[in-house]
């Protein structure tokens, strides 16, 4: 059809295929329409034809583009256009049929050539659908009516919808909608002046409607005007399980009767189909949501937005683990609020959230920030999309910070006993074969003085026996702590512990919490080490040993966040510690001396740990030897 004015074609038919689109435009009865075929490979699109042919740049002063393939679309979509658009397809709900840009759709030339004929603004007759004396015609109205099938969101109400539709299009049939339920075919819903009660269920495969279900194709049933009240039953397959049934008083249905009627089944499939998918993801987005919801595992959904994982939704879980609600981190960066701020946390996020982008399933132990402090988690990430770029997915965090303290206590476990059969199979063994030697020969000879030896080699083994025992308690905890102070604990240590003439001085008190017991037994192996190994040789005047002296007090420390920190410290004036053993007199089993356990300092850095102490060994003022102890809060005396 071409404009009087302008001589262009107002009706463009755009497909790939030339040939295609030149057979669709000869087929149109009413309206003369041109062919423009288009090149896939051309971008912008660009027509594959020679003048007179037109061309897409046609679009600017056509009345209508009609589509039939992907291609086609492709040149209408992004131009600039004044006409409305049709998709002429053979299914409804496929592509290019449901894309935003499409008017209308048909799916017969018949269809094609009415839509076309009300788009432009004419009728069946060709007069002006804009003249107020013309009555619409009936695609017109079939069009103006199935649009309310857009807003429908249930079966049921697609079912009524489809009888209100038929009722304005068909007003002198009467229609029924039937739905298969296994081997019969039941009354659904019925135009208003039939009663669905009086409709009767059919089964499949006997009569038009038992037929059209089987079969998938249309049915018309011409029966004698005696023997049943409608003379004429049209019926037609709506998707696999559904019947659109028009009863007429007459002898039949004629061609536009039919056409109407199959593009109305159509427009009702193609709006069921719709709800069934809708409420199949519905259905499967209740199942996740509700998973999601219930994990007993904290678990998030997030997006990238500029390149950073965003939370999407958090569930209850995570909001009692890591102490934030929902409203307050929807829409923050996840690494933002759990990321531990340390270079080598961020810097694992960095590359976690380089993985997630390429499409990888991430399973990894990590270190999170909680509400309770740093936990150890089981991160478990999968993208929506695996092997592709994602921009979303889901990550739950399995909590094995326990299981990760137990390990850490077993391996601790297990290098106490490597040092408890270190020290059996050979510290003890000395000592008792000592013992051994002198009582074998306290026999033979009758000397008792023999038995000396024996008893002190025997004294050797209790000590040993009892640092063993002190090693060998849970180091982990300390039980209950209480104010306590240094000064009053180092006097009961320091009397519990044979000093010699050794003098302890109390340089400053110092308050802080600790087990009071375990606090006596660390102080009772410092002072022992001290006298054990601090004595200095002999003075210059030959007088035998120099006298120690141990001074106990409080210290202060610089912390990493420049605050002061207290602590207290256990420092002697005698011939101190060389700088190379300062690193490993902590270590179990390390002594300098031949009778030494080198089990003391050990159990003093355990009692400390166990506290949450930090220690060091040091040269003191005097030369001796220091050792600092920084606790987490202290009150000076």
């Amino acid at each position: 059809m071409k404009t009087e004015s302008s001589g262009r074609p107002s009706v463009l038919v755009l497909a790939r295929d030339p040939d295609e689109a030149a057979d669709v435009a000869d087929a149109l009865e009413s309206v003369t329409a041109a062919p423009a075929s288009v090149d896939a490979t051309d971008s912008p699109p660009s027509v594959d034809s020679t003048d007179p042919t037109p061309s897409v740049d046609d679009l600017t002063a056509a009345d209508v583009a009609v589509v039939l393939d992907a291609e086609g679309l492709d040149a209408v979509r992004g131009r600039d256009r004044f006409c409305r658009v049709v998709a002429f397809v053979d299914d409804p709900a496929s592509e290019p049929a449901t894309d935003p840009v499409v008017d209308a759709i048909s799916t017969t030339p018949a269809d094609l050539d009415a839509t076309l004929r009300w788009l432009a603004g004419r009728d069946e007759s060709g007069i002006d659908r804009d003249d107020p004396t013309r009555t619409p015609s009936r695609i017109e109205q079939l069009n103006a009516e199935v649009t309310r099938l857009a807003s429908v969101r249930s079966v049921e109400e697609a079912h009524r919808t489809a009888i209100a539709v038929s009722d304005e299009v068909f007003p002198e049939h009467h229609c029924v909608v039937g739905v298969r339920d296994g081997e019969w075919v039941e009354p659904i819903a019925a135009s208003s002046e039939v009663s669905v009660e009086d409709c009767d269920r059919v089964r499949v495969g006997r009569g038009a409607v038992g037929t059209a279900v089987e079969t998938g194709e249309p049915v018309v049933e011409s029966r004698t005007a005696e023997a049943v009240p409608h003379r004429t039953l049209l019926s037609l397959p709506v998707g696999d399980d559904t019947v659109l049934q028009l009863a007429s008083d007459e002898d039949g249905f004629d061609a536009s009767d039919r056409r109407l009627a199959e593009l109305l089944a159509s427009h009702v499939e193609e709006t069921l189909d719709r709800i069934r998918v809708d409420e199949a993801l519905r259905a499967e987005r209740d199942h996740l949501l509700a998973l999601f919801s219930n994990v007993p595992d904290p678990a998030i959904a997030y997006d990238y937005v500029d390149g950073d994982p965003v939370f999407h939704r958090v569930n209850d879980a995570f909001e009692e683990t890591f102490g934030y609600d929902a409203e307050r981190v929807i829409g923050e960066s996840v690494d933002d609020f759990i990321v531990p701020p340390t270079d080598e946390a961020e810097s694992e996020a960095m590359e976690l959230n380089e993985r997630l982008r390429r499409g990888e399933n991430v399973r990894k132990e990590v270190t999170r920030e909680t509400a309770d402090g740093y936990r150890h988690f089981i991160l478990h990430v999968v993208p929506i999309r695996l092997d592709d770029e994602n921009v979303s997915g889901y990550a739950i965090y399995t909590d094995v910070t326990e299981r990760r303290e137990r390990e850490a206590a077993l391996e601790r476990q297990n290098e106490r006993l490597d040092e408890f059969a270190s020290i059996v199979s050979h510290d003890l063994r000395n000592p008792l074969s000592v013992a051994e030697g002198y009582v074998d020969l306290a026999i033979e000879t009758g000397e008792t003085s023999q038995l000396e030896k024996a008893a002190e080699a025997l004294g050797r083994m209790d000590e040993l026996v009892g640092d063993l025992l002190s090693l060998a308690r849970q180091g982990e905890s300390v039980g209950e702590t209480s104010p306590v102070s240094i000064g009053a604990l180092a006097r009961d240590a320091w009397d519990s512990v044979d000093t010699g003439d050794a003098e302890l001085v109390v340089d400053g008190d110092v308050t802080i919490d600790a087990n009071a017991t375990r606090t006596r037994e660390l102080l009772e192996n410092v002072f022992r080490n001290s006298v054990e190994h601090g004595r200095c040789p002999a003075n210059e005047n030959g007088d035998g040993d120099a006298p120690l002296t141990v001074r106990v007090g409080a210290a202060a420390f610089r912390g990493d966040d420049s605050e002061t920190e207290g602590g207290f410290f256990v420092e002697d004036d005698g011939r101190g510690l060389p700088e190379v053993e300062r690193d490993r007199v902590f270590e179990s089993g390390f002594t300098t001396e031949e009778n030494g356990t080198g089990l003391g300092l050990a159990i003093t850095k355990r009692i400390a740990d166990a506290h949450g102490w930090k220690v060091r060994a040091l040269s003191g003022d005097s030369g001796g030897a220091r050792f600092e102890f920084k606790t987490s809060s202290v009150t000076h005396d």
